[in-house]
Order: structure tokens, then sequence, then C-alpha cells
């Protein structure tokens, strides 16, 4: 009966996944478990999006994702599933905070008590901390991955807003422990965005252990997608629902374009683009809150250097604004896992803040490298001159900009959503927080959304 029935799901015809990231990897995992035959269709020339491992010189870089917190649940357990589990290794979980010459090392999995003992911060300031920690404490029950809009009622204001208005923690507190987390995290001030992004990444990032894969992000990307029909360097110009199932029209690599016929689709294109991909298919509400996403970006520049900086032990540095504006923090890779550099030599991970990265983006990289290695020299004095090797990755897509209030916008546009049926269904980082575990659980969720639907009696669907 179960292999009549898989049976009869293929016959619909395959399911086509646009986009090859984490969420299109994990939708067409669940989906080919089914027995459904997935098409995916990537733009770029390798499948992983913001996972990308490159090894050179002896030097093992991660040009985007670098480390996985233990708070991201559904990865590890999709890691163990696919058989990566064993590639999983404990990562450096020290994080610095930057403030006058010194780096102030707080645990990861210990962070509110660290906080409590550090000379980053004065005791009074400590004191004012408390109101912080019980209203992040109340929003914790109400954050996941899977719908952020439950929190909706702490995303009412900017860290920076929250910070004046209950704390009076306008000064040191905010510079160099709150400002300068979020920017650390995300590439992006705390008076560009809600409150509840510092809330969540408290609690789902920071507040637990970090572990890294053995051989670099891309393992995993790589026996997620093993087996998969994989159509690289591809372009999709429109999918569209119809009685029976989907039609998708794309260009490969060779210039042809392509309608064909599936099942259903899943999209994971940046939220902004989905409404020209799937013309007609939005009501006038959801057309327009996806079309007003707006997403960060970030250069990254790994750094081989011929000697590790002396006296930095942790593995993630925050630099706060005061130290310098236009860098977010850097990671030392040495520290992070074994085998990421040359015997002796150090792996700097540089990453610039999202207005930093829309002004040199387009810039060359010899530009860009004098530009970033410039301003490293303020938190590593003679830097420049131990630099033995560079990469630059330019990220035009990163986070979503999650300004105060996108979080009630998001829970209207979701309820919409499950008010209706289809056979197109979306995944992508804007689904709640924008990290590697929102990816893999919308993709999770979508691929499940579109199954139910496939075992429904045929009947027409409806636009969402």
């Amino acid at each position: 009966m179960i292999s009549n029935a898989h049976d009869e799901l293929a016959d619909r015809g395959p399911v086509y996944i646009v986009g090859a990231g984490p969420s299109g990897l994990t939708a067409a995992y669940r989906i080919r478990a089914q027995g459904i035959p997935a098409v995916i269709l990537e733009k770029r020339d390798r499948t992983g999006g913001m996972i990308h491992t490159h090894r050179e010189q002896g030097y093992l870089m991660e040009e985007g994702a670098t480390i996985l917190p233990s708070a991201y649940e559904p990865v590890v357990k999709l890691a163990h599933e696919i058989g990566s589990g064993d590639d999983l290794i404990p990562a450096g979980s020290i994080i610095g905070f930057a403030r006058d010459n010194v780096i102030h090392n707080l645990r990861s999995d210990h962070l509110f008590l660290d906080v409590l003992k550090t000379p980053l911060v004065s005791l009074k300031s400590k004191a004012l901390m408390a109101r912080f920690g019980i209203d992040a404490t109340r929003a914790s029950k109400l954050l996941n991955y899977e719908d952020l809009s439950r929190a909706s009622a702490f995303d009412t204001m900017t860290p920076r807003e929250y910070c004046s208005l209950h704390l009076g923690l306008s000064g040191e507190v905010y510079d160099y422990v709150i400002n300068s987390t979020v920017r650390g995290v995300l590439g992006v001030r705390g008076d560009a965005i809600s409150n509840l992004e510092l809330f969540f990444m408290l609690y789902n990032i920071l507040g637990s252990k970090l572990y890294a894969f053995r051989e670099g992000y891309s393992t995993y990307v790589d026996r997620l997608s093993q087996g998969m029909d994989i159509r690289l360097n591809t372009t999709v110009q429109e999918v569209r629902e119809g009685v029976d199932g989907v039609t998708v029209t794309w260009t490969g690599a060779d210039g042809v374009t392509h309608t064909e016929s599936g099942a259903g689709a899943v999209i994971t294109a940046r939220g902004d683009t989905i409404p020209d991909l799937v013309p007609g298919h939005f009501d006038a509400a959801s057309e327009a809150f996806l079309r007003g996403l707006r997403y960060t970006k970030c250069v990254v520049m790994n750094t081989g250097v011929t000697r590790k900086p002396k006296g930095i032990v942790a593995s993630v540095i925050n630099i706060p604004e005061p130290v310098d504006p236009d860098l977010m923090g850097f990671t030392c890779e040495h520290n992070k896992a074994p085998g990421r550099a040359p015997e002796g030599h150090g792996l700097l991970d540089i990453l610039t803040m999202t207005e930093f990265a829309e002004r040199i983006i387009d810039e060359d990289d010899d530009t860009i490298r004098t530009e970033i290695l410039r301003r490293m020299e303020k938190l590593i004095p003679g830097v420049t001159d131990t630099v033995d090797y560079t990469r630059i990755a330019r990220w035009n897509e990163v986070i979503v900009y999650s300004r105060p209030g996108l979080y009630k916008e998001l829970g209207q546009f979701q309820a919409r959503q499950a008010a209706t049926t289809s056979r197109i269904q979306l995944a992508g980082v804007f689904r709640s927080s924008s990290n590697m575990c929102t990816a893999t659980v919308s993709g999770e969720r979508a691929a499940a959304e579109l199954l139910a639907q496939l075992r429904a009696p045929l009947r027409r669907f409806v636009a969402v």
C-alpha cells in the first residue's frame, strides 16, 4: 500500500525547487524521501547558498556561514539523519568583545553569567541590565524558528529605543554589549532592526554551544544534495499554478528555455523577487509584504596570516561601533577548529557592516583588501605585514532587515497563506529570524505542506 501511494504521487510529475540553498535542499530531501522526484533549479554555479567552503594554500575557509550553534536543533538533527553527525566537532565557544584596546572574553554557552563577571562594563551598568534580562526571559518562551510573529508584542521598537526608554542604557552597555552584539551577529546597527532580533539571538544563537564541520560546512551541503537532480546556472522566469499542478519556465546554462509541468513547486528565492516569479499568485497585501522585504549585504575577507594574533583566544570577536563603525567583527578560524590554517599560521574571517558593504562591494579586490586591513590595524596593530593570503566574497543578500513591526506583518502574511491551498509553497529566511536554522525549518515546513496538498484528492487550487 505504501509503495502504491508513493507511485501514485510520483506519477503526478516532479516537484520543482527554485534555489539550492539550505531551504531548497532540505525541501527536496524531504520530498524525495516520499518517492517524489524533485528538480532543483539554481541560478549560481554551485549549491549551498550562503554556505561555501574553499580550500587553498593550506587554508580551509568559510565564505559564508561558519559555525553551527547547538540551539539549531533541527539542523543538528538533519545532519545526523543524513550521516554528517560524525563530522560535527566542538568549536571554540569564546566570544570576544573589544573595548579600549582590550578584548574581553565571554563564553557563548554561559553568556549571561560571564556578563556579570566581565570588566567590559561597570557594576552600575550591570545592575541596570536586570530589566533587560527579565524581558529577554519573557520573550524567550515565544521565540522559535518557524514563526517569530508569536512574539510580536516585543516587536515594537529598536534595541537602541528599548535601551533608552526602559533602561537608561544609552551609554556603555548599549555601545559595548547590546549594539556590539547586534552588529557582530547581524551586521546592522541597533537602531535599524527590531528589538525582537536581539532577544532571539541571545537565546537561540549566543546562549548555546558552538560546533563546526570537521572538513567545512560544504560537506554538509554535499551530503544533503547527494543524488539530487540539480540544474546549475539556471534562471527561472515564471512558475504558474494550474488545475493539476504547476508549469515552470526556466533557461538553462546552455541558453535554451524550457517550459515543463510538475506536481508542485517550492520557491526559496529572496522574498522581494517572489511576486515576479509567480505573477498573479498573491493577494495585494501579501504581494506588498513580499516586495517590501529588504536584505542586508556583506563583504567577507578570508585572511591568512603567517602568525596567529597574539593574545586572542576567542573564536568570534565583535567590533563595537566606537572602535570601528565599518566592520561588524571577525572570526579567528584557527581558534574555532583544528585544520583551518597551516602549522603556525592563523586564519581570520573579517566581515563588514552592511552600510560599508554597500559602498565597497563593487570595488576591485585590491581596493577592498586595503580598506579592510586599514581598519583591522586598529584592533591588531601590524596585522597587514603578516598577511600571506586573502580571498574576498561579496554577498548581496544576507539577512532580512527586520524593522520594528515586521514580524507582526509576517504573522498576518502567514495567516493568509494558511487559510488557502496551493501547490506553490514558499521557504526561506524571511519566514522568521534570518539564519541557517530558519532556512532549514522553512524548507521542512514547505515540503510537509506541499506533500499534504499532493496527498489530498485532486481539486482546483486557489491562489494565496
